[in-house]
């Protein structure tokens, strides 16, 4: 494994942590359960940001137009839920996760990537996308 793999892997799924913790705890009936979904929303809207806006870079070199819209569709979406039906917005942040997941799965901007990213990304995606239900259904 290269420094930059161990790097990528360290960072991905130190990312989980501010998805993990909050379910957990919402689901342990914290008395801090308002701001924890609040934080760990904020968090998955800012994740989902991150991953679409990486598309613009990869989305460039082979000029894939599709790429470009998509990710500006799944921002808007996310943005709009987020600001304007943030009940929902768990359960709403789960299901984007997934789709990006699953259109990156089928597109050629992702297709050279090494395995070892794919697995990561589905583990990484699989553990928000289910602590995002979780803090839907108990929060």
């Amino acid at each position: 494994m290269t420094s930059t793999q161990r790097v990528t892997n360290g960072l991905g799924y130190a990312g989980l942590v501010p998805f993990i913790v909050p379910a957990a705890l919402i689901v342990a009936g914290s008395e801090h359960g308002a701001f924890l979904v609040s934080f760990s929303g904020a968090y998955a809207f800012g994740i989902i940001c991150f991953l679409t806006g990486s598309w613009w870079g990869m989305a460039l070199a082979p000029g894939s137009r599709s790429a470009l819209l998509l990710s500006n569709l799944y921002f808007l979406i996310a943005f709009f839920i987020f600001l304007f039906a943030n009940q929902v917005w768990p359960i709403a942040a789960a299901v984007l996760l997934m789709g990006i997941y699953l259109a990156e799965q089928h597109s050629s901007l992702f297709s050279g990537f090494p395995e070892t990213y794919r697995k990561m990304r589905t583990v990484l995606t699989l553990i928000a996308s289910v602590s995002m239900l979780a803090i839907h259904i108990a929060g």
